[in-house]
């Protein structure tokens, strides 16, 4: 049976992330501060100030590398981290009709993909967040 991790801070539930993606999230002089052989979890909270957390130790927001899309509502917060594609690109690419991911990648000229576990904050495919983003767009 999993056990659910809850943040030691607003006790929302955790989302199970890869080391690797934690390694390459967090800014260099935080990376010491990484307790080996623990599991660690990104924070579901959009508006806790935990980014990382594992049994003894957080992580905040301003001890990683980027934004994560879900705690920040700028426009230019990346949805795609592997293209660098910001929510207002997406937007932007929206209002000037474009209606699907390989259109909006194809107008911004951003369509690199497949580094997910090292460039995005929850280490998966952005691809429903992405697909949200267009329909948001579309408002």
């Amino acid at each position: 049976m999993e056990i659910i991790e809850i943040c030691p801070l607003c006790s929302n539930v955790g989302i199970k992330i890869e080391e690797v993606t934690l390694k390459s999230m967090i800014t260099e002089n935080m990376k010491k501060e990484i307790i080996p052989d623990s599991e660690y979890y990104i924070c579901s909270n959009p508006n806790c100030t935990v980014s990382y957390f594992c049994e003894n130790n957080y992580f905040t927001v301003n001890d990683i590398k980027v934004s994560i899309w879900f705690k920040d509502s700028g426009l230019d917060v990346p949805i795609c981290y592997c293209s660098n594609l910001t929510r207002g690109e997406i937007i932007n690419a929206v209002k000037n009709g474009c209606k699907t991911i390989d259109e909006v990648q194809e107008y911004t000229g951003k369509n690199i993909t497949g580094k997910c576990v090292i460039k995005n904050p929850l280490g998966k495919c952005c691809r429903n967040v992405f697909l949200k983003t267009i329909e948001q767009g579309k408002l």
